[in-house]
């Protein structure tokens, strides 16, 4: 199944493949065609204004209202620019990456007694399992910025702080630290975006906003041809391509005006033109229907997003519908319960390890359902 589309990003040829192939050269398997699933999964997702909502609101829904327990603010590491990272950031960071890409990576400096003492979110797009062993297993994880061009790869391996001592004797200078990671589903070897099954859907969104652009641009629905007689030099056909040229778009002069010569009947003699329409044979009314039906293609993919969340229409916010938006988040929190306790999880396995005693010691991550 693939997707061929320049428009998304002109940049490059947009192909969306999910093949998984194990790579000799690279050491790595790879993800996707050219590598760049994840890559052109995002580029869908914020191509589309109902992806990229409904994305965000499943991200906070999976991050929840916080931990049950006052651990938030404590510090866990620093993100590239120095900034602190505490324990909220890196919950919202997580259920980020889930939302999108159905998957997190987290790295941490794990020293040589099983102590993680720094943790930081590494970007999905980036991270690749090593080849597999005679096991199926896939002992580390990969990180390149950029797959498509020729960039240094470094090699972490996989989470597991009791094995850290043998990793920094086996690999020594090479050892990186350790890398968690945690998927919504374990189908394959890499998880499929929640938005998988509607990346045609999201193109589609993305195509009518791009066709109702260049009718405003172009200035006429229609095609127009003008026919006029030959022009006596080339200058002169400039300028009158000039003049046509700046009668279209939306900002093109409302008055076109040419200078002619008239005949005894009022006829035009010499620089004769006609105009000739050729109609277009889309129906824009056809998108009226596909604006509703493609939006509500893409809530579902983001597990059963209710409307009202992202789709406010004005005069509507009554008694009425803000109790329905109150059963909507309910709903919704329901909806998502699973994938918060995939953070929980995630937290409970990583922060066990803590060099901070209140993060090791603590045994509730459980975390709060949203509020309105």
């Amino acid at each position: 199944m693939k997707l061929v589309n320049k428009e998304i990003e002109p940049r490059i040829e947009v192909k969306l493949n999910k093949n998984i192939k194990d790579d000799v050269s690279s050491g790595i398997m790879t993800y996707g065609e050219k590598n760049d699933y994840p890559d052109i999964i995002e580029k869908l997702i914020y191509g589309s204004q109902t992806g990229k909502s409904a994305a965000n609101l499943l991200s906070k829904f999976i991050a929840g209202d916080g931990f049950v327990q006052p651990v938030g603010n404590v510090e866990i590491g620093k993100d590239i620019r120095g900034k602190k990272i505490t324990v909220d950031k890196l919950r919202q960071q997580i259920a980020e990456s889930l939302a999108f890409f159905g998957g997190v990576y987290i790295h941490s400096n794990v020293s040589i007694d099983g102590v993680c003492n720094d943790y930081k979110i590494l970007n999905f797009k980036n991270c690749r399992f090593s080849r597999m062993d005679d096991t199926g297993y896939c002992s580390r994880v990969a990180y390149n910025d950029n797959w498509l061009k020729s960039k240094e790869t470094v090699f972490f391996n996989t989470f597991n702080p009791e094995m850290a001592k043998e990793n920094i004797k086996k690999y020594g200078q090479e050892y990186k630290g350790q890398v968690y990671f945690q998927f919504l589903n374990d189908t394959y070897l890499y998880p499929l975006s929640p938005f998988d099954s509607v990346y045609l859907d999201m193109d589609t969104e993305n195509q009518i906003q791009i066709f109702k652009n260049r009718e405003i641009r172009n200035g006429f629905t229609d095609k127009i041809v003008m026919v006029v007689e030959k022009m006596n030099s080339d200058e002169e056909a400039k300028e009158m391509v000039d003049k046509c040229k700046s009668f279209v778009g939306a900002d093109g002069e409302k008055l076109l005006l040419f200078e002619a010569e008239f005949d005894e009947t009022g006829n035009i003699r010499g620089n004769n033109f006609k105009v000739e329409k050729i109609a277009t044979n889309i129906n824009d009314k056809l998108f009226e229907n596909w604006e509703v039906s493609i939006p509500n293609s893409i809530r579902k993919a983001a597990y059963g997003l209710p409307a009202v969340l992202i789709d406010y229409q004005q005069g509507t916010l009554s008694a009425a519908s803000g109790e329905m938006l109150t059963q909507a988040v309910s709903v919704y929190n329901a909806y998502t319960r699973d994938l918060r306790k995939k953070v929980e999880e995630t937290f409970a396995e990583i922060m066990k390890y803590s060099k901070n005693e209140t993060l090791k010691t603590n045994i509730d991550w459980s975390l709060k359902e949203v509020q309105l």
